[in-house]
């Protein structure tokens, strides 16, 4: 993940659009100074180190390798997972939580948490994998419990006590190649079980083909600037705590 997330498509376009999210919600919160901000699940650390010169920006992260790589690009981490954040309640203006709830056993207990370390008002931008049609053994490999829709998504989110500002489908443009790929995946493994073990679907794309994949992931955050999408490979939402 930390080599992938520096050039794969998916990393950049995912990137493009939340970043496009982000940015509103953090002028938003500014009112002069700079908000704080919490990175819940921050990985190895690429989109927090992204962020970090925007506004007061920490992460928070679960696993003890990747906590290691936030350090490692000077970025602030600190150990702990949900549903049990190691932070003060109304800590913070902003959360950010990409792909993160899918791998939550009880996801509104998450959210409800992350709700928790927001100040009343405060932001969150989250992203989650969509349609549970395109399960397939990239989720197991990745040891999701679930893949969201739209109503589904909102529905938790407002049981966690957060008010849902946005919601919206992205990864559109590209849902048709990934459908594609997760039945053909599908059929192979109901006509000829493979023993090896289950294999994210992240893997090397050549070029000029991930910069092509990379330029079209990533327009779709002029798309969502006029509205909603119907349909696509992930949710992304804006929620008021």
């Amino acid at each position: 993940m930390f080599e992938a997330e520096k050039r794969h498509f998916w990393f950049r376009g995912s990137r493009a659009v939340v970043e496009s999210w982000l940015q509103r919600a953090i002028d938003d919160a500014a009112m002069g100074q700079r908000p704080s901000l919490i990175d819940v699940g921050a990985g190895t650390g690429g989109m927090l180190d992204r962020i970090a010169p925007m506004c007061d920006a920490w992460g928070v992260e679960y696993s003890p390798d990747g906590a290691a790589f936030c350090q490692s690009r000077g970025v602030r981490v600190l150990r702990g997972g949900l549903p049990h954040l190691p932070l003060a309640t109304d800590r913070f203006d902003l959360a950010l939580s990409m792909d993160v709830f899918e791998h939550v056993e009880d996801d509104v207990a998450a959210m409800a948490d992350v709700r928790r370390v927001l100040r009343p008002g405060g932001r969150l931008i989250m992203t989650v994998p969509a349609l549970q049609w395109l399960w397939s053994r990239h989720d197991e490999a990745l040891h999701h419990h679930r893949r969201y829709d739209r109503p589904m998504l909102e529905t938790r989110l407002k049981q966690a006590g957060f008010r849902v500002v946005r919601c919206s489908y992205f990864n559109s443009l590209l849902l048709p190649p990934i459908a594609a790929v997760r039945l053909a995946g599908r059929l192979k493994d109901r006509f000829a079980p493979s023993s090896a073990p289950p294999a994210s679907d992240v893997g090397d794309v050549v070029e000029p083909l991930n910069g092509i994949l990379s330029s079209v992931f990533g327009a779709e955050r002029h798309l969502l600037a006029h509205g909603r999408l119907p349909l696509g490979a992930s949710l992304i939402a804006e929620c008021e705590a």
